[in-house]
């Protein structure tokens, strides 16, 4: 079985990315600290390119990048190899349609993607994922966040109407997706919800969920948590 997980990301250029955390810490804070999260997610969703769950599947990390013309800053922040390539113009839906389309037609079983907003989402999420949509009465499988949308979404078939009319980038994401799946006579799955970072409030409760854990060189978000432990973070 072959799986691929990709990561969705944008280009860390201030003013265009994080801006409700760049209202509170600034726009060049909020995309350095966006940089952070990009390589800690590709860094945690790394250690899964070795053989995952079952005798004869293998999963393939890649990252989906945003705008066009931008994998130059992407390069320096992933580990060796990773994979590259551009997210095509669109909305959210129409993003995630094609590049569900576009792997598919690649020959992969599974696909999978997550944000780059999580960066402390233990890769063990994904592997849940995989277990999930391997069973034949699952068709689709959802992480969701904590204010309404979702952190993962995986398919082992295109599915184009389930990226249609979601009203995007508010609070009713997962619920609206779930009645489309619903709709489309899709079995949907769920997995434990994780937190995104959005806001100076969803920084701060980062760092407190994280500060207290033990040192480790490969703990999820560690580059995150490092740099905020040098600073003055907000404490809810």
């Amino acid at each position: 079985m072959r799986c691929l997980l990709v990561i969705m990301a944008k280009a860390p250029v201030p003013g265009q990315v994080k801006t409700r955390l760049g209202a509170g810490v600034g726009a060049a804070e909020a995309a350095r600290l966006y940089a952070l999260f990009i390589q800690d997610v590709a860094e945690e969703m790394n250690r899964l390119v070795a053989p995952t769950p079952g005798p004869d599947s293998c999963l393939t990390v890649a990252l989906a990048y945003t705008p066009v013309g931008s994998e130059a800053a992407f390069k320096a922040l992933l580990p060796m190899g990773m994979p590259l390539f551009a997210q095509l113009d669109g909305d959210l839906g129409q993003r995630l349609n094609l590049i569900f389309n576009t792997c598919f037609a690649q020959g992969y079983d599974q696909v999978h993607v997550v944000g780059s907003d999580s960066p402390d989402l233990p890769s063990g999420r994904v592997t849940e994922a995989i277990r999930r949509l391997c069973r034949p009465a699952t068709d689709v499988v959802l992480g969701p966040c904590r204010d309404g949308g979702y952190y993962l979404i995986g398919l082992k078939q295109p599915a184009p109407a389930l990226f249609q009319k979601i009203p995007w980038s508010t609070g009713r994401v997962l619920a609206t997706t779930l009645q489309c799946a619903r709709q489309l006579n899709l079995t949907a799955a769920l997995l434990d919800p994780w937190d995104d970072i959005d806001t100076p409030e969803d920084l701060a409760g980062f760092f407190n969920r994280n500060r207290h854990r033990a040192e480790g060189r490969h703990a999820p978000g560690r580059r995150t948590l490092n740099d905020l432990q040098k600073r003055s973070v907000p404490r809810r």
